[in-house]
């Protein structure tokens, strides 16, 4: 988001002028998280989560894919640029059917966003020949190796793991552990671990496991962004306490390398950039910035910027850039992925969604 923000902020193509500013809240702790969202939503110092100020307050998510995200009767403001759970779902249904694999385990993690993509697996292979003969809600307290003796019983070697990365390497720990080494054995992963590097270097050097497939994001390299963290990490520092404070850029990573955070998980990576320059672009569009200088004089409000959000389309890196009636994203592709006994991804084969 950093790097994207600076790019536009550089370009004379897109708001001349106009610098973006931004703030980032910490989403992996709840206390360290709350300040701040507290802080986005108030008026007057009051909370009013159902005013309509933030029914019509744009909010473009690169990440979260619960189908509830589509209704727009409940979230009319809400829109994203990764592909919601129906889209995974399908994705993976395909592989399904394709190897003609009948007898599957759906593993996921027990809250909104697994049981979402479990309904939606139980919705989707209705009319097919693809029987669920497992499926189990996964969380932090997980006895993994019950779970793993009662699909080798039920003889089940195609499992399905919808969770986030953190489950998926408990998974493939306690497989591991096991010695639950079935060549047999396909795993296919959702968008949330299918390209995690911290899982793949588990099974390097590892009696193999199996096969590891995944839907994931397609891998666009984004020009820059290898050469801006390399980059901050020569600087990794603010030439003021005020600039840090109100940039809220400052993050503890000294204890890793530029390329470990390059490598790290690029799923997200291009949604994130999609999100940024959406809003951009329909910054853009309401500041009349055609003309190559934009109209300062203008007075941007939420709801300008929603109804932009919703009808824009501009190409990204050959990618044309549209959201549907529902919010979700035009420009849906997968990657089917194949990971190798080393650990990297072999394969990838572009699908629509």
């Amino acid at each position: 988001m950093r790097f994207t923000v600076e790019e536009i902020n550089n370009s004379t193509d897109i708001l001349p002028n106009v610098p973006l500013g931004y703030e980032i809240f910490d989403d992996c702790t709840d206390t360290g998280t709350f300040p701040g969202p507290f802080d986005l939503i108030s008026v007057n110092g009051l909370i009013q989560p159902s005013g309509e100020r933030h029914k019509n307050s744009p909010k473009v998510t690169y990440g979260a894919s619960s189908s509830i995200f589509s209704r727009k009767i409940n979230f009319p403001s809400f829109l994203r640029t990764s592909p919601p759970n129906q889209d995974v779902i399908h994705a993976i249904v395909d592989i399904l059917q394709h190897f003609n694999w009948s007898w599957v385990s759906f593993l996921h993690i027990d809250d909104d966003y697994g049981r979402d993509g479990l309904d939606w697996f139980r919705k989707t292979i209705e009319d097919t020949e693809i029987c669920l003969a497992y499926t189990k809600g996964l969380n932090h307290h997980t006895d993994y190796q019950p779970i793993l003796r009662q699909i080798n019983e039920l003889k089940v070697n195609a499992i399905i793991v919808y969770s986030p990365e953190w489950t998926a390497e408990d998974l493939i720990d306690s497989v591991v552990q096991l010695n639950m080494t079935n060549n047999n054995k396909v795993w296919i992963a959702g968008y949330a671990w299918s390209l995690n590097k911290k899982i793949r270097d588990k099974i390097k050097g590892k009696k193999a496991i199996g096969t590891i497939l995944g839907v994931a994001e397609p891998q666009i390299t984004i020009p820059g962004f290898k050469e801006f963290i390399h980059a901050f990490k020569a600087q990794d520092h603010y030439e003021n306490e005020e600039q840090e404070r109100f940039c809220n850029q400052k993050c503890n990573c000294s204890s890793v390398s530029a390329e470990e955070i390059i490598q790290a998980d690029p799923a997200f990576s291009f949604p994130v950039y999609a999100a940024v320059y959406a809003v951009a672009h329909a910054l853009h569009k309401i500041l009349q910035c055609e003309s190559g200088s934009c109209n300062d004089s203008i007075r941007v409000s939420p709801q300008m910027v929603l109804a932009e959000l919703r009808k824009t389309r501009f190409e990204l890196l050959n990618r044309t850039i549209q959201f549907d009636k529902n919010g979700d994203p035009k420009f849906g592709f997968s990657a089917i992925v194949l990971w190798n006994q080393h650990g990297d991804v072999q394969e990838s084969l572009e699908t629509s969604s």
